[in-house]
């Protein structure tokens, strides 16, 4: 694209659709012209029902990081930068709308619409389509969430349901949204007597018929189910084949979640602070980092050598969790590990001892070093309170289960020990929340290596902008 073209990029198009033949190539063209959102408005003798999964199908493939959205009611004026047609550049002013009919007042679905994609979108036009008054909108929080892969990487109920509602109001125009947390499979679906239809997709058709079983059992009139085919979207790490949030929240991996704040950590020294949760793979993560070039403090290991050269800490450490942890002058850590961990209080004491000592270790060491980027490792380094000392921070995770196997296995520890371990540090959420990028290590090493070096490649740029 040259200059001249690049001038005519724009934020929000509208593009007139006549023909599903010519929509590919319609939608590969305009796309290249629009940077955030493209409208589609679906003339006659096109039919917007029929046609509503192919648009979105032919969306992701084409255009899968632009916001695309089928308009679905008339609108007096929208605000667009340009309108592309068949012919050209086109205008608002005389779009023609078929005459549609509604057959239902208030349809419901749910799901947990995390990061608002075209399956999300078919999903939701469908409902829009079919419902003269409301659309309750019924999405999945709490408990719900935890059996989502990566949930750990879901945005909060309230980014969501602000999401469908903003969607539902921008391409329904007239309909209402409804949206509603839900704690269990059934939400409002079993509670409100004025919903006629249901929209699910083929995964989820059980769930509507046992919504109807419900609805029977309260005196309430079942629903009508119009099943929606679900969007292709392969997913080989995952093992799945439809377009999901699931692979949205994967392809987050290794890429910045969070913009670093900017700090005066009075050093030159770009610092990342590299942590996770017990057995999450943050070890591994580090000498990986260590074979791309950057230098690499363990303070782990910093600790520990701490215990041996430091008899003041060594002290107070014995004066704090009794004189069994300490033996011939030095700390036992099978013990004291044995001691803290499956305690969160007690836990909570040793990293208030051990971390203050050795963060000025760590800035020694920083201070000596002519590296460009310190990674600094840390497993305690969130509960440390170490966020303002370092530009980012980037987490390691895997699912709970996952930890719980890997314990049994490395540690030989029981399942209870397991959990217990597990339940003396921050969840995965808290450090997530707290970091600038995340890692996955559930799949193989070249997968997690490649997170790595996404994040190191992003880093670089970062630095060097």
């Amino acid at each position: 694209m040259d200059g001249k073209d690049q001038e005519m990029v724009v934020e929000v198009g509208l593009l007139v659709v006549r023909s599903l033949k010519s929509f590919p190539k319609q939608l590969a063209s305009a796309a290249l012209l629009v940077k955030k959102r493209l409208y589609v408005h679906v003339e006659p003798p096109l039919d917007i029902d029929e046609s509503l999964g192919a648009i979105y199908c032919e969306a992701s493939k084409v255009c899968a990081q632009l916001d695309v959205r089928v308009l679905l009611a008339p609108k007096e004026q929208r605000s667009v930068d340009r309108v592309f047609g068949e012919e050209g550049s086109e205008t608002q002013h005389g779009l023609k709308w078929a005459p549609h009919k509604k057959p239902y007042d208030a349809v419901v679905l749910g799901g947990t619409f995390d990061r608002l994609h075209n399956g999300h979108k078919v999903l939701l036009s469908t409902a829009i389509r079919k419902a003269n008054k409301y659309v309750t909108c019924g999405i999945t929080d709490g408990v719900m969430i935890q059996k989502k892969k990566l949930f750990e990487l879901m945005q909060p109920y309230e980014v969501r349901a602000k999401a469908v509602e903003e969607f539902i109001a921008d391409v329904g125009v007239t309909v209402e949204c409804r949206a509603e947390a839900i704690h269990d499979p059934f939400g409002p679906s079993i509670v409100d007597p004025d919903l006629q239809c249901i929209v699910v997709s083929e995964e989820t058709k059980a769930g509507g018929e046992a919504v109807n079983r419900r609805r029977q059992e309260r005196g309430l009139s079942t629903l009508d189910i119009d099943v929606i085919h679900l969007l292709d979207g392969k997913d080989h790490v995952l093992e799945e084949v439809k377009l999901s949030s699931s692979t949205r929240r994967r392809e987050l991996l290794g890429t910045l979640i969070k913009e670093p704040k900017k700090k005066d950590l009075k050093t030159s020294t770009y610092l990342v602070g590299l942590t996770g949760g017990i057995a999450a793979g943050k070890s591994s993560i580090g000498k990986f980092v260590e074979t791309l070039g950057y230098e690499i403090i363990d303070c782990d290991k910093l600790a520990h050598d701490l215990y041996e050269k430091r008899p003041d800490l060594v002290q107070r450490i014995k004066e704090t969790f009794g004189d069994h942890i300490v033996k011939d002058a030095k700390v036992d850590r099978k013990e004291l590990g044995a001691h803290v961990f499956g305690n969160r209080a007690e836990l909570d004491k040793l990293n208030h001892l051990v971390w203050p000592v050795v963060k000025q270790e760590v800035m020694k060491l920083v201070a000596k070093s002519k590296s460009k980027v310190i990674f600094v490792e840390a497993a305690a380094l969130i509960e440390a309170g170490w966020q303002e000392a370092l530009n980012e921070i980037w987490t390691v995770f895997v699912p709970k289960d996952e930890t719980v196997k890997r314990l049994k296995e490395r540690n030989g520890l029981s399942e209870e020990e397991a959990k217990a371990r597990i339940s003396s540090q921050i969840s995965n959420q808290a450090r997530i929340a707290e970091s600038n990028v995340a890692f996955c290590s559930l799949w193989s090493y070249d997968e997690t290596q490649a997170q790595v070096k996404l994040a190191c490649a992003q880093l670089e740029g970062r630095i060097a902008g």
